[in-house]
Formats: structure tokens, C-alpha cells, sequence
């Protein structure tokens, strides 16, 4: 009897280790970096990619939890995850689709992770002109010129060089 009740306790033991679950929740390969701005010239491929067992489903969203899908040639989710917008014409643009928020969702039967929120930012390639304002100052003393341009280049804009009326120049960094 004691014989075959440790036999029946190795044939148990053997099979229940064999019977081990690896399922495992989904973990970011690539998370999308939190901010991404492009022109409507270059367009830009924010990646996001997951593991796990089961494969992760990888589902764009809005801030608000609302599923993206494809704008024709504005906005495309890819089977791998990416969420790709195209090169696209000025009159195209649209604040709904390039400059929102989004997130990446990945999730299997185990569980569902977020990324960080993905601030999407496009601008239009469009002409331009910068300005300064004439100050007055005596020879000899120093001026401080502030280059003026429109807000919605701000951030994409560096002073390199300033020229004056007459054509000198006078590059940034320098004395």
C-alpha cells in the first residue's frame, strides 16, 4: 500500500510540474516617445510594440479612452502596432488627427497596459517673416534685439543670424 500511494504521489507531482501556465500580461518592446511634431512635408511613424502570451492586441486611443482607426491619408494604425501619419497637403490638416493626444494600448487575455500619453503635434509648412523692432541706442552700448515671429512656428524656429538694413551681418553667439 505504502508503495503505491508514493508511486501515485510522483505520478501527480510529475504531471501537475508539467502543467505549467506561461501566459504572461503584455510589456512594451518600443513605448512611443511622449512628443512627436513633424511637418505636413515629412510625416512621422510613432512605433509601439508588445509582448506576451498570448500576442498583445495593440489598439491606438484618443486621451479620452476612444479607439483611433485610419483617416484616409492622414492617419493609418498598422497591423505592427505603428501609428503612421503620411506627408500631407496644408488645406489638409486637421486638429482632430495632428494635434491630439494619444496612447497606446496593448492587451491579451492576461491583462492590457498603457503608454505614456503621446503628444502629437503637425505643422503646416507655410512662408513666413520674422520681425524686429527698432530700438534705439547710443554708439558704444549694447542692444538687446528681439526677433519676433508668428506663434505658430515658435517652437520650431532658431535665431542664427540677425542683418541690418545696409546688409551687415551679425550671427548669434557672437560679440
Amino acid at each position: 500500500m505504502k508503495r503505491s500511494t508514493v508511486l501515485l504521489f510522483l505520478l501527480l507531482s510529475v504531471s501537475m510540474g508539467s502543467c505549467e501556465d506561461d501566459t504572461m500580461g503584455p510589456i512594451f518592446i518600443k513605448e512611443p516617445q511622449n512628443r512627436v511634431d513633424f511637418s505636413n512635408t515629412t510625416g512621422a511613424t510613432v512605433e509601439c510594440s508588445a509582448r506576451g502570451n498570448p500576442p498583445p492586441e495593440i489598439i491606438w486611443v484618443r486621451a479620452d479612452g476612444t479607439a483611433v482607426g485610419d483617416v484616409p491619408g492622414l492617419r493609418q494604425v498598422l497591423a505592427n502596432g505603428n501609428l503612421v501619419f503620411p506627408p500631407f497637403r496644408a488645406e489638409d490638416y486637421r486638429q482632430e488627427v495632428h494635434a491630439q493626444v494619444y496612447v497606446c494600448l496593448a492587451r491579451n487575455s492576461v491583462g492590457s497596459i498603457h503608454s505614456r500619453d503621446v503628444n502629437v503635434r503637425a505643422v503646416v509648412i507655410q512662408p513666413y517673416e520674422a520681425e524686429a523692432d527698432n530700438e534705439y541706442v547710443i554708439r558704444g552700448n549694447s542692444v538687446v534685439m528681439k526677433c519676433e515671429v508668428p506663434s505658430f512656428v515658435a517652437d520650431f524656429v532658431t535665431v542664427t543670424m540677425w542683418e541690418d538694413s545696409i546688409g551687415n551681418e551679425f550671427f548669434a553667439n557672437s560679440d
